[in-house]
């Protein structure tokens, strides 16, 4: 696969003259500004999403999962510009969970899903309270295991990187503590904390708001609450669902600058319906309403939503285009830094000699597409 043509960077001063060629970056040459060169394409290592639930009708959480699921997930998502993803459990059965997990470090460890980074594991151990616990389904929702995390561990073959969970559960900081100390990252998240929970949480090392915004009681205080009190915590990252239905985008904009662009990241949340037509489904044992790239619960009328269908480069066009940054940030926020999180930033590098997959996106009109995939 060839490719030539003139292309913007994020985080790079200038346009560049790129060429790719024989699955190799050939060539970056800076074009000189006073040429007056225009471009609406940007070239990315690719977007980086650390919550993807599932997609195409496959389920990361579900009794059928395969391998050649867990594979036609990657592909789906590389046709979007996600090069790097990671594959989310959710609340379910112990078995299940372990099931799974087997089924998703095979599909690592075969080179099946090669985008795959890390499995991220959400819920299990959160809030039970209405509102906080979102749509998980409760029967499963208990108190930190220690020796069941070992035993997930180890069927996933150590992909587990990181592990979201609620500070208020009877158990957590010990929990968080032997994490840490085993080198998965901890986010918090679906919690009813206090400020001083949440301190103790990341002095003993979680360091991630998972979702922010979302995963909590529709009435809260309006100065005690998990918000203020995640925002105002500097060494906590912070990761927004970024899709137009999960935070309105005025409320988006104040917390991403409250947050800082350094520690925001996005993610889409995906659910396994991304992907198919309009119309009602199940999920999670509930009707759902899947309708204008938006997922409901049917029973509640539209005030609760069920994950979301919306992928990452979506969300990077939601906060360029209505929430008041430019499309450059989009990018950091859904690309280099997801990967600083992770300590790869110099995975995400691009210069002469450097290895696809690379992504070509177009930015025009308040529209971002995938012009090409380059490999």
């Amino acid at each position: 696969m060839s490719f030539s043509e003139i292309c913007r960077i994020a985080g790079r001063t200038g346009v560049f003259e790129v060429t790719y060629k024989a699955g190799t970056l050939d060539s970056l040459t800076p074009v000189e500004a006073k040429a007056g060169v225009k471009t609406s394409y940007w070239l990315s290592p690719g977007l980086f999403d650390i919550q993807v639930n599932g997609m195409l009708g496959h389920s990361f959480s579900a009794e059928d999962l395969t391998v050649e699921k867990v594979a036609a997930i990657n592909e789906g998502l590389e046709k979007h510009g996600i090069t790097r993803w990671c594959p989310t459990v959710t609340t379910q059965t112990p078995e299940l969970i372990k099931r799974n997990l087997k089924i998703i470090a095979e599909s690592i460890s075969s080179g099946a899903a090669p985008g795959a980074y890390c499995i991220h594991l959400e819920g299990h151990y959160i809030s039970a309270e209405k509102g906080y616990r979102g749509v998980h389904i409760p029967r499963y929702i208990r108190d930190p295991d220690p020796g069941e995390f070992d035993r997930w561990q180890r069927a996933a073959q150590g992909q587990i990187g990181l592990f979201s969970l609620a500070p208020d559960r009877k158990g957590s900081l010990e929990f968080i503590r032997k994490l840490r100390g085993e080198g998965v990252r901890i986010g918090l998240v679906h919690h009813n904390a206090s400020h001083e929970d949440i301190l103790a949480a990341v002095s003993i090392g979680a360091d991630l708001s998972s979702h922010l915004i979302n995963g909590c009681a529709p009435m809260i205080h309006r100065q005690h609450n998990i918000i203020w009190s995640q925002l105002s915590i500097d060494e906590l990252w912070a990761s927004f669902i970024a899709d137009g239905y999960h935070i309105p985008s005025y409320t988006l904009r104040a917390v991403i600058k409250s947050k800082g662009m350094g520690r925001s990241m996005l993610v889409s949340d995906l659910a396994h319906l991304s992907g198919l037509p309009d119309g009602e489904y199940v999920k999670n044992e509930n009707e759902v309403i899947l309708r204008n790239g938006g997922l409901w619960v049917k029973s509640e009328g539209g005030d609760l939503l069920s994950g979301a269908v919306k992928t990452l480069e979506k969300d990077c066009e939601f906060v360029a285009s209505a929430a008041g940054f430019s499309i450059e940030d989009g990018f950091k926020m859904a690309s280099t830094n997801p990967a600083r999180y992770f300590q790869i930033e110099s995975d995400f590098a691009l210069f002469p000699g450097r290895k696809g997959p690379l992504v070509v996106f177009s930015w025009d009109n308040d529209e971002l597409k995938v012009e090409q995939v380059l490999k």
